[in-house]
């Protein structure tokens, strides 16, 4: 059976260990710092997600206009690239520089193919 290593003594990283009142004191700090956020949200509690968009629209519908109108001038001032070189299939690209036939063309036989087949097939490409 494993023996059960001695406890590591986490009381040096409680402050709250040497100081009774230290988490007292801190629940009361922190509700003190965001009761003026919590009375906010008390009072918006009932506002639904259309009200709260609706209530942005002052500054968001002239950003949205703003950015599709940037967006429309950066995609007309973009001149058309002409590629230099014809666009290659995935598979012309694998095949560029194979000296023999790729892996379809053995797949493609008539013969099945096991496993071991395959692999002693392999010394062939």
């Amino acid at each position: 059976m494993k023996e059960l290593k001695p406890r590591v003594p986490l009381e040096p990283l409680d402050p709250g260990s040497s100081d009774p009142g230290f988490w007292v004191r801190f629940h009361a700090t922190v509700m003190d710092r965001a009761r003026h956020e919590l009375a906010r949200r008390r009072v918006n509690g009932d506002l639904s997600i259309a009200e709260v968009v609706f209530a942005w629209r002052r500054a968001l519908v002239p950003m949205a206009l703003l950015a599709a109108a940037l967006a429309g001038v950066l995609l007309m001032s973009q001149e058309e690239s002409v590629s230099p070189l014809p666009p290659m299939a995935l598979e012309d690209a694998l095949m560029q520089d194979l000296s023999t036939d790729p892996i379809p063309t053995v797949l493609g036989s008539e013969a099945e193919l096991d496993e071991t087949a395959f692999v002693a097939m392999a010394g062939r490409f």
